[in-house]
């Protein structure tokens, strides 16, 4: 055993799995510093992370203390990628939590060494995480064409609701009031769909065969991106811990062209209608339906009631133009408890040429929204 009593292991059997949730729920949960909605914290949400992935089964490295206890955890989800027009086997770090007893030893080392040599294991060529600011900085000294921030893209839907969660003074709040006349026409304004179009929106209850078909189409509109095709999604957008997602397809009279996945959330304290993920054929088509998928989908939001509308969108896509002309602003700065912050690393010779420009990345591939 090491002087800080603390060995690299993996998480095996039920009481590992306990711990885990504990630990989740303490870092993530109501009463934590930092509180999500979205905290792995049952087994339902464990066991669809963990053995329900069609790439494969997640590898969970852990750190134990001098009792045999998880006090911290990474997790190791495998992950399907199209690079460079092939299909790969990949991998991507999330849920990273180490219990304060772990913290100020050598526990963060051992478990990422861990983590290092389980993903060698598994033949991934490249590996991606929304990594912490402290990471992000140390990251960016050594190579900047390996990570980036993605922009998150907002669209305030109900004006009251944002002066009232965001702004904590009398004056505050007095001043924007004043300011309301100026501000609801440049962003809060409604879209309006295209006059004349034959691109039909429709709201399905799960995912088809015909998202096989649309994948096959759009696989190589993006030099790397994670492999969206139907039993990725119908994985990725399992209802698990009371979330509920809704379908959004565009289509032509003979073919999709585009589809978005969304939901409903209280992030914050701030009804947020969460665009998840867009994708959209690689013509003026598609750009089209991509107006007419996020028109609708602000319809719903504002049917709900939802204050405030968030997508996760690169830069230079054709999605990210599409959520730009419909109003959508980075204002992550104001807005978001936290930068979102990407990285990649690559493990084979004839892939090193990627860079951040060429990925396709949405709250999709963040660990769990």
């Amino acid at each position: 055993m090491s002087s800080d009593g603390l060995i690299a292991d993996f998480a095996h059997d039920d009481r590992d799995i306990d711990r885990i949730l504990i630990l989740n729920e303490s870092e993530y949960g109501r009463a934590s510093p930092n509180p999500s909605t979205d905290v792995v914290s049952t087994r339902a949400s464990f066991t669809w992370r963990r053995d329900q992935n069609p790439a494969g089964q997640a590898i969970i490295p852990v750190i134990r203390n001098h009792f045999g206890d998880v006090v911290g955890f990474f997790w190791l989800i495998p992950m399907r990628i199209r690079a460079q027009e092939k299909n790969y086997v990949a991998a991507t770090g999330a849920n990273l939590v180490i219990a304060p007893e772990g913290r100020r030893t050598f526990g963060y080392t051992k478990l990422m060494r861990n983590f290092t040599d389980a993903l060698k294991d598994t033949g991934a060529v490249l590996h991606f995480s929304f990594v912490s600011e402290e990471n992000y900085k140390r990251l960016r000294a050594e190579n900047s064409n390996r990570t980036f921030t993605v922009p998150l893209l907002l669209k305030p839907l109900e004006y009251g609701t944002l002066v009232k969660c965001h702004l904590k003074t009398e004056w505050q709040r007095f001043l924007a009031n004043k300011a309301r006349w100026i501000l609801e026409p440049l962003f809060f304004r409604r879209p309006s769909l295209p006059g004349d179009t034959d691109v039909s929106v429709q709201m399905l209850d799960q995912f088809d065969e015909s998202f096989d078909d649309f994948w096959n189409r759009v696989q190589d509109k993006y030099r790397a991106i994670v492999i969206r095709d139907q039993a990725f999604l119908k994985w990725r957008f399992t209802p698990v811990s009371a979330r509920r997602y809704h379908i959004l397809v565009a289509r032509s009279p003979d073919k999709m062209l585009g589809y978005s996945v969304i939901r409903c959330a209280n992030v914050r304290g701030i009804p947020t209608g969460l665009i998840l993920d867009l994708l959209l054929l690689d013509s003026n088509q598609g750009e089209e339906a991509g107006v007419c998928l996020t028109a609708h989908a602000e319809a719903f939001f504002r049917s709900q009631k939802m204050s405030l509308i968030a997508a996760l969108m690169v830069p230079g896509s054709a999605e990210y133009r599409v959520l730009r002309l419909l109003g959508c602003r980075n204002l992550g700065s104001v807005f978001s408890p936290r930068p979102f912050r990407f990285a990649f690393f690559v493990h084979r010779e004839d892939l090193k040429s990627l860079s951040v420009k060429d990925w396709f990345v949405t709250l999709a591939d963040f660990e769990s929204l």
